[in-house]
């Protein structure tokens, strides 16, 4: 290659490379607003295991396994997710309401909070009746999502109330929403009509507090704070807890979110 071919290929190389980064600095910045997963079974069907890897694997993923198949709970019945309201969003939702408050407390913020809020798509999975084991809640809730509490406007709280309306029902506690035709017909916290001049304390993840789910009412608080602590570790502990103090876990509808005609 005479010296004219190789400049000829160094100048297209330079020019390539200048138009990636051009392409590169005008992409727009992106915000994930919605996560989709599902649950990919590996297994000897999928290929031959290597022998070498399978006993090097092999105590951790028996360890792991042994973790995973350790009792939580027992349940009087199955915790199936519905709307407007059902005992497995009731269930989550008191949990993060009790943790909030008893996480206030520790940290003596000075306030507890008003309400629990947990989407619905977020959980995964129903909780069979019986024994509930570690992996059956992390089938609930796969994900990494934090608790995290926000201080919100009386009109944003609203705000949240008509999206729960519009979609037929959330996970919710502290709070009892009546919906007619998809809109709100009755809003009380704590037992009392909301004021859109007051503020709320709302306990939920942290994926919701930053907007996700069409929350964007949550994504500029008054007030956050972080508290660190996954939402599967909390319900895990949680429902040990209670199982441990009471014996069989029972959960009821209490119409805390219904439909009028």
């Amino acid at each position: 290659m005479n010296f004219i071919s190789k400049y000829n290929l160094m100048r297209r190389i330079s020019i390539s490379f200048f138009v990636i980064l051009f392409l590169f600095s005008c992409t727009h910045h992106l915000t994930v607003r919605e996560v989709n997963t599902k649950n990919i079974s590996v297994d000897a069907q999928v290929g031959p295991l290597d022998s070498l890897l399978e006993s090097m694997v092999k105590p951790y993923r028996d360890s792991i396994k042994n973790d995973m198949s350790s009792l939580v709970a027992v349940s009087a019945t199955p915790f199936i997710k519905g709307k407007p309201e059902s005992k497995l969003t009731n269930l989550v939702s008191d949990i993060l309401l009790n943790f909030g408050s008893k996480y206030c407390k520790d940290q003596n913020t000075g306030f507890k909070p008003d309400v629990a809020f947990v989407n619905y798509g977020g959980l995964r999975a129903s909780l069979p009746q019986g024994q509930i084991t570690v992996e059956q809640i992390f089938e609930l809730m796969p994900f990494e999502n934090e608790i995290v509490l926000i201080k919100i406007s009386g009109e944003s709280f609203e705000l949240m109330a008509d999206q729960i309306a519009a979609s037929g029902g959330e996970g919710v506690a502290g709070m009892k929403l009546g919906i007619k035709n998809g809109k709100v017909s009755n809003l009380t916290v704590g037992g009392k009509k909301t004021d859109r001049t007051a503020t709320y304390w709302l306990v939920t993840n942290d994926y919701i507090a930053d907007g996700g789910d069409q929350m964007d009412m949550f994504s500029n608080p008054v007030e956050r704070i972080n508290t660190k602590m996954k939402i599967r570790d909390v319900i895990i502990q949680s429902m040990n807890e209670l199982y441990k103090k009471n014996g069989i876990i029972s959960v009821i509808e209490d119409g805390r979110i219904y439909n009028e005609q």
